[in-house]
């Protein structure tokens, strides 16, 4: 028998099934000594390490594919590797704020989703290949805390954006000289850059621990152009106007209906004709000034439940705080004049930003009531469609709230690092100072940076011409996205958009209920939309599926309750 438990410990320290041996010795004939019958289970149970009574537990993990890369991993992994990571000595690991931006073209989005190309997937691929997350850890992105502060949508941008989790800070490899950060760079594509890696707290969290976003959109001013005549939207506005023009004998839609645009452009052309002219399109002063004023009514703390998905008017969580908003002069950019929009507020849902455009461009272009954005935040749902993503990026998060209290704690270890250095010079013992010194040492472990994207402002401003403001503004003019929005806006058919009269108030027709798509009316309206555009079918198809996908993504939204809906918050 002692014979036997010295194998089977032998075979659990080797990492080999303790079983195989007792099928063995089953047949084995045996006395059974009592003293070694109770002394060895707890012998094996002690010498036994506890890596290996986990291993079947660990392969099942990695074979649930947590990273969101769609792949399964296999034996030739490094995760199964055993020279890897888990043969060695461990390289701690440390709780960092990394702060990045990209472009989002091509990208299906920020956050790692199994089976797409996403921004996060790249990044988490590049530190797994840097040696900054154990082969352990590669498999799963949950082992080292991987949070984000802002979520962003597909096709958008950022500047500057942040994700906690836990690194090596100083992996294998690194040559002299070399960063976590150039080598993490070197690995990713030239649009998707690291600005840095910050120690942080080990509570902190990247959504959690985030005050507020700032993002920008850039919008070309020619969408506040009104509906073409003939459209489906010009002839409602049409008849608003007559319905106005018999109840009171004026009107507010007089310039509307008859805008100086088409009347000079006029309205035979095709959609590349039309979109042609409307590059030159430059917008009044007074113009902006009622875009401005339409703007300011998001200011404050309103109930934003008809500028997402999922989420009905009781829902709390549907009161966000805008704390400021701007809109820029107009500027000519190649031939096209631009408006930069600003946002700052504490958190923005699920296209929020995007709704907020949509209903600010329908309101400015229609004559409709500035009231009626008021009339959003109750508690009437209505359709608001999504300005393209094209135009949309994150400037940046802010941690006020962090910062300040990292700035009263490292006073505080200041304080008592300078009372010890004091104490020192009073106490000569070299036992003394020994000690004292490793008090320093461990409080200057203690020791955290605010988190701040001022270091990087140069080179995020270059990134941001280069890799977001030149590819929008590229974008827009080889495939005309916005122009394409607008037009299937104008084709719509149903009732959805008979908010916009002079009023500004929303009739019961226009009410949906929540969870209500408009697949059908949409999908008619954007086929209805690229059959005026010149082309061939490949166009039409990338277009549609863009827009299905989107679809999609709504329809998953809705599926989401509380906390899960949290994670599509940006």
């Amino acid at each position: 028998m002692t014979e036997r438990l010295e194998q089977e410990v032998g075979a659990a320290a080797t990492g080999a099934d303790p079983r195989s041996l007792k099928r063995e010795f089953d047949s084995e004939p045996a006395t059974v000594d009592t003293t070694a019958q109770n002394s060895a289970p707890a012998q094996a149970e002690a010498s036994t390490p506890k890596r290996a009574r986990f291993d079947d537990a660990k392969e099942k993990w990695e074979r649930r594919d947590r990273r969101g890369t769609g792949r399964v991993p296999d034996d030739t992994s490094s995760s199964a590797d055993p020279s890897s990571s888990t043969g060695g000595d461990r390289l701690p690991k440390r709780k960092v704020a990394v702060k990045f931006g990209y472009c989002g073209i091509g990208y299906s989005g920020l956050q790692i989703n199994p089976g797409v190309k996403t921004i996060e997937g790249d990044i988490f691929q590049a530190f797994c290949t840097a040696g900054a997350v154990s082969a352990d850890n590669a498999v799963n992105p949950n082992k080292v805390g991987l949070q984000r502060a802002a979520r962003t949508d597909r096709g958008v941008h950022a500047a500057g954006n942040l994700l906690s989790l836990k690194l090596i800070l100083q992996p294998d490899g690194l040559q002299e000289g070399e960063t976590l950060v150039d080598r993490v760079n070197a690995l990713l594509p030239e649009f998707i850059r690291v600005w840095g890696v910050t120690r942080v707290q080990n509570g902190f969290s990247a959504r959690q621990s985030c005050d507020s976003r700032m993002y920008e959109y850039l919008l070309p001013t020619y969408v506040f152009v009104p509906p073409k005549p003939g459209s489906t939207m010009h002839d409602m506005l049409v008849r608003m106007r007559d319905d106005e023009l018999a109840k009171t004998g004026a009107t507010t839609l007089g310039d509307v209906v008859d805008h100086a645009f088409w009347k000079q452009h006029g309205t035979t052309h095709d959609f590349s004709t039309d979109m042609r002219a409307k590059t030159a399109f430059r917008l009044s002063a007074s113009a902006l000034a009622r875009i401005r004023s339409i703007f300011a009514r998001y200011l404050g703390s309103h109930n934003f439940h008809n500028f997402t998905v999922g989420k009905e008017f009781r829902d709390r969580s549907c009161q966000r705080f805008m704390k400021q908003l701007t809109i820029s002069d107009p500027t000519v950019i190649g031939e096209t004049e631009w408006v930069s929009i600003k946002f700052h507020g504490q958190s923005f849902m699920l296209h929020q930003i995007r709704k907020m455009i949509g209903l600010l461009v329908l309101v400015g272009r229609t004559g409709a009531g500035e009231g009626l954005v008021d009339e959003c935040f109750g508690p009437a749902r209505v359709h608001i469609p999504k300005a393209p993503g094209l135009g949309l990026l994150l400037e940046q998060p802010i941690f006020d709230a962090y910062n300040t209290r990292i700035r009263n704690n490292n006073d505080k270890i200041a304080k008592l690092m300078r009372k010890k250095a004091s104490s020192d010079q009073k106490d000569s013992a070299p036992e003394s100072a020994h000690r004292d010194a490793g008090r320093n040492s461990t409080l200057h472990d203690e020791l955290r940076e605010s988190i701040s994207y001022a270091p990087h402002a140069a080179a995020m401003q270059q990134f941001k011409q280069q890799w977001i403001y030149d590819r929008i503004h590229s974008t827009e003019q080889d495939t005309y996205e916005f122009g394409k929005w607008l037009n299937y806006l104008d084709v719509f058919q149903g009732p959805d958009f008979e908010f916009l009269n002079p009023k500004g108030v929303i009739p019961p027709q226009c009410i949906v209920k929540v969870g209500e798509f408009h697949r059908d009316n949409l999908r008619r309206a954007r086929e209805s939309q690229l059959g005026g555009k010149e082309g061939g079918g490949s166009e039409q198809q990338r277009q549609q599926q863009q827009d299905d996908d989107d679809d999609d993504e709504d329809h998953e939204a809705y599926s989401k309750k509380g906390a899960e809906l949290d994670e599509y918050e940006g």
